[in-house]
């Protein structure tokens, strides 16, 4: 008889200083489960993009498969199969009277809740998509989830027109008022995934590996190695690919710890921007390959932020700039910055589309990307017809490569409704409007 089963998820190549966790690898699994089918994992993933997508050049002019790129959305090209662009959905929660979309919005963004207007410390709020599915099933996983970011900053403070600096720096809520923090240094994320038994390092061994630059795999090569000999000629080439991609992080990460800048020098901010949000999704794709977690929340930057983009010729500061009032100059460079964006996203979609789960399926097949902003337009502050990115096949729940117009008659809610069907957690309703997963992404 045909079983399906899902492989043991505690798979390492211990050393003396910590274990370092591996992919799928069919090689690895007991005797007692050749044969049998392997049921790859199911896994989420939100990516946030702060100030808006100017939906003229993002919304395609053709619905279903074979839609037109945009300047936005150009990055796709070599991904376009995997990925839908859904027009038309509202987060109801974002609207208000006062002003502080910014912060409303991003406050919402995941949880399809009004948050609270107060600049206190009683800020209130609901609980995130990702955190529901976390606390339903994420202990299948050595990280229920995990919160990565770019910007810094606390959650106290007034960040938005008399809104928290919570609901502006944090898209992921364990409860109404337990946002759950990013970590935005690579080197603490990557100590996190692969550093240690426990993932995680203690203080002298963190110091002594920055001091010297040992890898991570210097530890456990040689039992890689003798790991190597004992496996199918297809996982050896997983494992080299595997262990190939982590020492690159490795090196990446450490060129932005080792950048220094001499006196009277500016630091090159938009370099280590760059490189920094590239090793970002490095990490994410490494963590869906071993199956750390299967909840991955991502902020590009804060809600309302104003970062100059001049590693792209953006000069401007992006939040004055998407107060743009129709100035052709504005637009261009608020589309040079979406356009970006989307490339980041486009990289995200292409790690995980070239790496494959225990079955052979691809990691993006297994997998729902949602890319998106707090407010539609900058200038508008408009919570209705917010562009959406949705990438992956979600194991079957979603048909990629098509544009879906929802009308801007349906909730956000039902979005992530649907997702969290994709992962086998149905609660039924979700945030404020979410009544029943949204129909159509078949």
């Amino acid at each position: 008889m045909n079983r399906t089963v899902r492989p043991s998820r505690r798979q390492f190549l211990r050393g003396a200083a910590g274990a370092l966790p591996l992919p799928w690898l069919p090689s690895l699994l007991p005797r007692s489960a050749w044969g049998a089918t392997l049921a790859p994992p199911q896994r989420l993933l939100f990516f946030y993009v702060p100030c808006g997508l100017q939906p003229e050049e993002f919304v395609p002019d053709r619905l279903g498969a074979g839609y037109d790129l945009k300047q936005i959305t150009a990055p796709l090209v070599d991904v376009q199969a995997d990925v839908s662009v859904l027009s038309g959905l509202v987060q109801g929660a974002g609207y208000d009277n006062r002003p502080g979309d910014h912060a409303r919005g991003t406050g919402c963004f995941l949880t399809a809740t009004t948050v609270k207007f107060t600049a206190g410390s009683d800020i209130e709020n609901g609980i995130s998509v990702d955190q529901v599915a976390a606390q339903a099933v994420g202990s299948a996983t050595l990280l229920p989830s995990l919160q990565l970011g770019i910007d810094e900053g606390g959650t106290t403070g007034d960040c938005d027109s008399g809104y928290s600096c919570a609901y502006a720096r944090n898209i992921s809520w364990a409860g109404p008022s337990t946002p759950m923090p990013n970590v935005i240094d690579p080197t603490v994320a990557f100590n996190r995934l692969f550093a240690g038994t426990d993932l995680n390092l203690d203080a002298d061994e963190v110091a002594r590996r920055t001091l010297l630059r040992t890898s991570v795999l210097d530890h456990v090569a040689a039992q890689a190695t003798a790991l190597s000999g004992k496996m199918a000629y297809s996982d050896r080439l997983k494992l080299d690919e595997y262990l190939t991609g982590v020492r690159d992080l490795e090196l990446k990460i450490e060129q932005l710890a080792n950048q220094v800048c001499l006196p009277g020098e500016s630091p090159p901010i938009d370099d280590d921007y760059a490189i920094r949000v590239q090793a970002m999704c490095d990490l994410m794709a490494l963590a869906y390959s071993c199956d750390l977690t299967r909840f991955i929340t991502f902020m590009l930057g804060n809600g309302g932020s104003n970062r100059s983009y001049g590693h792209i010729g953006v000069a401007g500061a992006h939040h004055e700039l998407s107060h743009h009032q129709g100035d052709p100059a504005k637009l261009a460079d608020l589309y040079a910055i979406g356009n970006w964006e989307v490339a980041q996203f486009a990289y995200l979609v292409g790690k995980l589309r070239d790496l494959t789960d225990a079955d052979g399926s691809r990691v993006i097949d297994n997998s729902l990307l949602y890319f998106s902003s707090e407010i539609e337009d900058g200038n508008s502050h408009s919570h209705t017809g917010i562009p959406v990115l949705l990438a992956g096949g979600g194991g079957g729940a979603h048909t990629p490569g098509r544009h879906l117009d929802f009308g801007e008659t349906a909730p956000m809610a039902d979005l992530f409704l649907a997702m969290l069907d994709a992962v086998g957690v149905n609660p039924g309703t979700f945030g404020e409007d979410g009544t029943a997963p949204l129909a159509g992404l078949r």
